[in-house]
């Protein structure tokens, strides 16, 4: 069947917002009287929501804590070092273009998901962006992708899920999705491509001539 919408990731597949976050963890962990991270062990932890996120860096006991001191605190750093990754504007511009419906499926909090959007004006490539506390369900729960599906109105045979992470591929199989890994956030090329997904770029060009082709039927 033709391929005919595209649920994205958002941290290290469309932005790079990772300055931002490594600087309010930092921050909010420093606050409680411990040893912040550094920034590779923060973007070695994104994935999940942020209290997995917290968990993985300080241990489950105070990550509750820690969650709701960083929430403030990201917010005044949130635009700091803010980007769209190379060619992402392009490829999502080329993509509608070809007629391909576009949306974000994210365990970033839901409101700052698309005021990044927003501001990095991606959101007009999106019919939506949906992230974590806009329902009661986060990834890789096949549930959340199900809503996602149903509000983006394409059959999952004719959508595909794309991310950076072995999470991302995780919420894909779970939902039954064809998955397409880029290597342009926490997980190298080769990391990635243990994982046999669909397919598996270095960067977002070549997923978007990839996908490009999938719409096509030729591959």
């Amino acid at each position: 069947m033709t391929l005919q919408a595209i649920l994205f990731d958002l941290d290290g597949t469309l932005i790079d917002q990772f300055e931002a976050i490594h600087k309010a963890f930092s921050r909010t962990i420093s606050s409680m009287g411990i040893a912040p991270p550094s920034y590779e062990e923060v973007k070695r932890s994104v994935g999940g929501a942020s209290d997995a996120t917290m968990a993985k860096l300080i241990g489950h006991e105070r990550a509750e804590e820690a969650v709701s001191i960083l929430r403030p605190i990201f917010e005044e750093e949130m635009f700091n070092g803010l980007r769209a990754l190379p060619y992402v504007m392009e490829g999502l511009e080329e993509l509608c273009r070809q007629g391909l419906q576009c949306a974000v499926l994210t365990n970033k909090h839901g409101p700052h998901a698309r005021s990044a959007c927003d501001h990095l004006g991606l959101s007009k490539f999106l019919k939506f962006t949906t992230g974590a506390n806009d329902t009661k369900w986060k990834k890789p729960d096949p549930n959340l992708t199900k809503l996602a599906l149903r509000e983006i109105g394409v059959p999952r045979k004719q959508t595909v899920y794309v991310g950076d992470s072995p999470y991302d591929y995780e919420t894909a199989r779970n939902s039954n999705l064809s998955c397409h890994l880029v290597a342009t956030g926490t997980h190298s090329f080769n990391e990635l491509s243990e994982l046999k997904a669909q397919s598996t770029h270095q960067d977002f060009k070549s997923l978007t001539d990839h996908l490009l082709t999938v719409r096509k039927g030729n591959v």
